[in-house]
């Protein structure tokens, strides 16, 4: 009896020394502690499903998430990084933004290039992460787009459809001021919440503007029908179209607002799409996009990034393993899932209706931003300045002329 039970404790630590040695290296021997920010509470619940996943393989990692609001984040990396406290991980625009190119240019980040599998994604997609034809962050599997989130019941209540022209969306916001609702929530006081708006109404408006630059030309960023476009929204602002104190709300709000029923409509990225059922399951909404005069229905999108990894980590090796996850078709169905984003790798399907509902379109435009950012004379950041300027147009401090002039000084003449 007690050889039998002696060579079944033998059996089980053999059982158990092959397990071991089947993990891989990373999972028995990746430790400490790993602190990643995320520039909006929008990608928190993404972000936490991610780590879960990857602590699910890397259990002796500790991770520190830090969610951070978008309109300080920059300012407050910029502060953490003079500091020597810059987080292990953090979150950029990739090439989209100056951001990232700076803090190569200043040695800061980690160069990835053959240390994380980035395999997953397209060509179009990785080239939001290569700077100097080397990858310092990984992408995300996720087409960034911008849509009208819109109400159904409030449209059921008033008798409304999905407009098939762009006079038909601009008659309706008044009907809906008119029924004593406020047409759409939007934040004022955020400068890509003021983007994720202009850049489909540009669309609708002057698609052949965003056509002429992907056509090869160039394009003013001064240009009367970016102008105009601009100018639409101020008008609409005018008109109550937003409701009283818009310039005071921020991106958060104004997606809590939609999502409580306060408002018939949003427009804003598709990332929300998990916020606003996370604020309200019972919400019966939709998505549709803004169309052109002739009822073409048009898409503004671009990839989105994920996070970099800075050149002053103190757990290298942690780091590079949660990029490597990150990166990996699990981490990026997590990702995608929680979102409820459109995702633009075919392995990954969404089953949500309001994601069939956005790619409904007719055609896919670049981001007025990213060609914003293209144009851009050498040293000149005009990403910094829409940040800083943009809002100022909703509170009457800038006219949209002057705001576009100012933009297009700093373009390559």
């Amino acid at each position: 009896m007690k050889g039998l039970m002696k060579r079944s404790i033998l059996c089980l630590m053999l059982a158990f020394i092959l397990v071991i040695m089947a993990m891989p290296a990373g999972l028995a021997e990746v430790g400490g502690k790993l602190v990643i920010w995320e520039h909006t509470s929008q990608f928190e619940g993404a972000g936490k499903a991610v780590i879960e996943g990857f602590q699910k393989k890397y259990p002796n990692v500790e991770i520190d998430f830090q969610v951070k609001t978008s309109d300080q984040y920059y300012n407050l990396l910029a502060t953490a990084i003079q500091a020597g406290e810059a987080p292990d991980l953090f979150w950029t625009n990739g090439t989209l933004t100056t951001n990232m190119a700076a803090y190569v240019d200043q040695g800061l980040l980690m160069d990835l290039t053959d240390k994380v599998d980035l395999s997953l994604f397209s060509d179009a997609t990785l080239k939001i992460s290569k700077v100097n034809d080397k990858y310092w962050s990984s992408p995300t599997a996720e087409v960034g787009g911008r849509a009208v989130f819109y109400n159904k019941d409030i449209f059921a209540k008033l008798g409304l459809s999905i407009p098939k022209t762009f006079d038909e969306f601009e008659a309706m916001l008044q009907t809906i001021k008119d029924a004593g609702i406020i047409p759409i929530a939007f934040s004022g006081s955020d400068p890509w919440c003021g983007l994720f708006f202009f850049e489909p109404v540009l669309a609708g408006m002057n698609i052949d503007y965003i056509k002429d630059y992907m056509a090869g030309k160039t394009v003013a960023m001064n240009d009367p029908r970016v102008v105009a476009a601009q100018q639409k929204i101020v008008d609409w602002g005018a008109k109550g179209y937003f409701g009283v104190g818009y310039t005071g709300v921020d991106g958060s709000g104004a997606i809590l607002a939609f999502s409580k029923g306060e408002a018939a409509m949003t427009v804003d990225g598709t990332w929300n799409i998990a916020t606003i059922t996370k604020n309200n399951p019972d919400l019966n909404y939709g998505a549709f996009q803004i169309p052109t005069a002739d009822g073409v229905v048009p898409f503004v999108g671009t990839p989105s990034n994920g996070f970099s990894i800075s050149a002053t980590t103190k757990n290298p090796e942690a780091a590079l393993a949660f990029e490597n996850y990150f990166a990996s078709l699990e981490g990026q169905t997590l990702w995608i899932k929680t979102l409820d984003s459109i995702p633009s790798v075919s392995s990954i399907v969404s089953e949500n209706p309001v994601v069939n509902d956005i790619a409904k379109f007719d055609i896919m435009l670049e981001s007025w931003y990213n060609m914003l950012v293209a144009q851009a004379a050498e040293g000149e950041a005009p990403g910094q300045v829409w940040e800083e300027d943009q809002t100022k147009v909703w509170s009457g401090g800038l006219t949209a002329q002057q705001l576009m002039d100012e933009l297009q000084e700093l373009e390559k003449q």
